[in-house]
């Protein structure tokens, strides 16, 4: 997901935006509604902050969609330079059977048989696009907290977290229930590395592919 963060000293806050351009047979006001208050929710949830030339700042997540037509799509994707442009495929199935979103790349392929906007899936595959990826330790038991929002299907986590809180870890049912993730501060301050904002008051995350996809999720 290529973003816009900049820093607004009136407000004191860091504000990372970006707009989803989503497309595709299943893209429509009621799922792109869901997807952003899911997004903005949950990366806002923490009320992260950041030290800035001594003053702590927080860290806002303000994200927006909007719905077009695959052809509109194109043509916006054709000549886009801006980070805060993002172009999403919103399909039923694909190829690879799940949502993906290149790292720090402005253009993905959700599905919604992924429950987009209640099962944490968009909020992940945003991570993803901003940079993040699964944590390299996929076991979360003991951590006393939810299991994070990059924290990857079959993560093992404590039994209040998983699809069945009798099952044995990792046997079926035994792993996590991806609607028990949260946003941790922690994934914020990675998202931050290396936003300093000593020479600048904008910074641009990620990068512009620009790419789109057919239904099943082949670039095209």
């Amino acid at each position: 997901m290529a973003a816009i963060a900049n820093l607004h000293l009136p407000s004191n806050q860091i504000r990372i935006a970006s707009c989803l351009f989503l497309y595709g047979s299943e893209a429509n006001q009621q799922i792109g509604e869901q997807i952003i208050e899911e997004i903005n929710s949950m990366y806002n949830e923490p009320k992260a902050t950041a030290v800035i030339n001594g003053q702590n700042m927080r860290i806002v997540f303000d994200i927006s969609f909007e719905i077009v037509a695959p052809l509109e799509a194109m043509d916006l994707a054709a000549s886009n330079d801006s980070y805060f442009n993002n172009f999403i495929r919103i399909e039923s199935e694909n190829h690879i059977t799940r949502s993906f979103m290149g790292f720090g790349d402005n253009a993905g392929h959700w599905l919604t048989s992924d429950n987009l906007g209640t099962s944490t899936t968009a909020a992940h595959e945003f991570g993803h696009s901003l940079g993040l990826d699964h944590p390299a330790n996929p076991d979360f038991r003991g951590s006393s907290s939810p299991p994070p929002i990059m924290a990857a299907r079959g993560s093992l986590v404590d039994p209040q977290y998983q699809w069945n809180q009798f099952a044995k870890a990792g046997e079926y049912g035994g792993t996590m229930n991806p609607v028990h993730r949260r946003v941790a501060k922690e994934e914020i301050a990675l998202i931050m590395e290396g936003l300093t904002f000593e020479e600048t008051e904008t910074y641009y995350i990620g990068y512009l592919s620009n790419n789109l996809f057919d239904r099943k999720g082949k670039v095209v």
